[in-house]
């Protein structure tokens, strides 16, 4: 990810040498953010045939800030933008002594999307509004207590983003209002224990969002 940051920054450095007069944004925003995805957990016996299948369908939202830099001229910008994290609710999963045992221990697991930026390209258009894509990396950081104690690894998350926005400009400081849609990669993971151990592994597909900013930011 360290290396991916400098290459990004030092591609917007050459880019912005590149314009006759080239301005530079920077901004502060204020997200809301729904967010949905279907996990896929496949549990198999010590032999390597699958047990159980469980398939979920989830979603949930959050509230989380974000800052970006721009460089670009009266065209677009090309920008980076990196945000605060994002955490699922925390699903829990209580074993209520169905083990065979009188254990009423339980399996708690959440995620937090963490460490995420966004490369992004904005092309202005007529009356102050303006076009946003861009592609996203970032961690998914997996906090789990597992009855088992088990243990997933963290993954990258990486996807896309495109949407619309509008910007009242002002003397002081400009004032944005957008609309962005998400898409990722689906993510696989597994307990980290071999199929003739009790192998667990999930998948999480179509994992896909939309967000709406308000931000203020001042150009030089």
């Amino acid at each position: 990810m360290k290396k991916v940051l400098l290459t990004i920054l030092a591609g917007m450095f050459l880019i912005g040498s590149a314009y006759a007069q080239p301005s530079f944004t920077v901004g502060l925003g204020l997200n809301k953010g729904v967010f949905a995805a279907e996990g896929k957990e496949e549990n198999f016996d010590e032999d390597g045939t699958i047990r159980t299948v469980t398939d979920e369908y989830g979603a949930f939202e959050d509230t989380y800030a974000s800052i970006y830099v721009e460089v670009g001229n009266e065209i677009g910008s090309i920008g980076l933008a990196y945000q605060d994290d994002v955490s699922t609710p925390t699903n829990v999963n209580e074993s209520n002594g169905d083990d065979g045992g009188s254990s009423t221990a339980t399996s708690t697991v959440s995620a937090d999307f963490s460490g995420v930026l966004t490369l992004y390209g904005l092309v202005n258009l007529p009356m102050n509004t303006y076009l946003k894509a861009g592609i996203v990396q970032g961690d998914i950081s997996i906090a789990e207590t597992q009855r088992s104690g088990n243990t997933y690894k963290d993954q990258d998350l990486e996807g896309y983003v495109l949407g619309f926005g509008y910007q009242h400009e002002a003397d002081a400081a400009n004032i944005r209002f957008e609309l962005l849609g998400h898409t990722y990669d689906d993510v696989k993971t597994n307990n980290g224990v071999a199929t003739t151990g009790n192998h667990n592994k999930v998948t999480i597909s179509n994992m896909i969002g939309a967000n709406a900013q308000i931000s203020v930011n001042r150009s030089f």
